[in-house]
């Protein structure tokens, strides 16, 4: 697994990422960052728009250790001042990484981007309209329209031929259609004999398969496996609890949307189940980071340590043993603030 970079969820307006790399690649608390232009050969270095050619190392950056991977956050000092699709090698705790920056983790809104290579769109000649050359079409002639041909005038006929023919001409047309009758009878035997040959009936009784009898209790107990084990439905299906739920989730990561998740974990947090509460209290706890739900799925909120005691407390009452210490470090948060709502979440939650 190599470095990856997602887009600060919490920074919608740009200037901020998080790295994600392999558990146990960072070893300490703070880690430096240096970054190299693999197109222009140079190295990242303060100001805007600077580049030079010895490493300059960026940082400390706090290290966050979630999900199986250890996290860095940067700022604006690195995030403005490199393209999207820029070809660079990243340097971490010694070790180099070559990564292509994604397009969904831009600069701030006006921050301007120097010392990036951009192509220039060469010109290409125009042809003159005066070396056009064409044909001259010569218009068709005229053509004289044909006249109507008339109808030659009849021979004159003997009175007797005339009634002749019309006395036999019932005749013929009985036999013609006798005829054709007779034709018809006989492709039709021809074409019965044929499909009787070609198509036994007692050899296609023979060679059917037997119907097999499924009875109402086996159709029932017939489980239905849905084809997206990330979709809404799947997720809804997972019986045990949110701890399933929410194992799956990080599984998903960003198969999931924002919106499914919020779903499910306000569903099982209006039952009271642990897990959810524990994780509405994590995602409004401004020192705890669910890395693959807030970066991965995109689930996240503002911090409030009060709304964080609310559910931390709420979640203890449920029964999550986890959810002890992160009330207590909330609550040590919560007693020396002066904010009225503070003070009264103190007192509510931590008392």
């Amino acid at each position: 697994m190599s470095l990856i970079v997602h887009p600060d969820p919490q920074q919608p307006a740009g200037g901020f990422a998080f790295f994600e790399l392999p558990e146990g690649r960072l070893t300490g608390e703070e880690e430096t960052v240096a970054i190299f232009d693999a197109y222009g050969e140079r190295w990242l270095a303060e100001g805007e728009g600077q580049w030079q050619a010895d490493p300059h190392e960026f940082g400390p950056y706090k290290v966050y250790r979630h999900e199986g991977a250890d996290w860095l956050r940067i700022g604006p000092e690195i995030v403005d001042q490199i393209e999207e699709y820029a070809p660079l090698k990243i340097r971490v705790a010694g070790r180099d990484y070559d990564v292509n920056w994604p397009d969904d983790v831009p600069p701030r809104a006006g921050a301007a981007v120097r010392g990036g290579l951009q192509p220039v769109a060469r010109a290409q000649a125009e042809e003159s309209v005066s070396q056009l050359v064409g044909r001259v079409q010569n218009e068709p002639e005229p053509v004289e329209a044909e006249r109507p041909k008339t109808m030659p005038e009849h021979a004159p006929v003997e009175t007797a031929a005339v009634a002749e023919a019309v006395r036999r001409s019932p005749r013929r047309r009985r036999r013609l259609r006798r005829l054709l009758l007779a034709l018809l009878v006989i492709l039709l035997l021809l074409v019965g004999g044929l499909l009787w040959w070609y198509f036994d009936p007692l050899t296609l009784l023979a060679t059917e398969e037997p119907v097999q009898n499924t009875t109402e209790e086996e159709v029932i107990t017939q489980e239905v496996v849905p084809e997206n084990p990330c979709s809404r439905e799947a997720l809804r299906a997972i019986s045990g609890g949110f701890e399933g739920v929410d194992q799956r989730l990080r599984e998903c990561g960003s198969e999931v949307s924002a919106d499914t998740a919020l779903a499910l974990v306000e569903t099982y947090a209006g039952v009271d189940d642990p897990a959810a509460l524990y994780l509405f209290g994590a995602l409004y706890d401004g020192e705890t980071l669910e890395a693959r739900i807030e970066n991965l799925i995109g689930l996240s909120f503002e911090p409030d340590d009060a709304k964080a005691a609310e559910y931390y407390a709420r979640a203890v009452e449920a029964g999550s043993d986890r959810a002890t210490a992160t009330l207590e470090a909330t609550c040590e948060r919560l007693s020396g603030s002066g904010d009225t709502l503070a003070r009264g979440a103190f007192d509510d939650y931590c008392r």
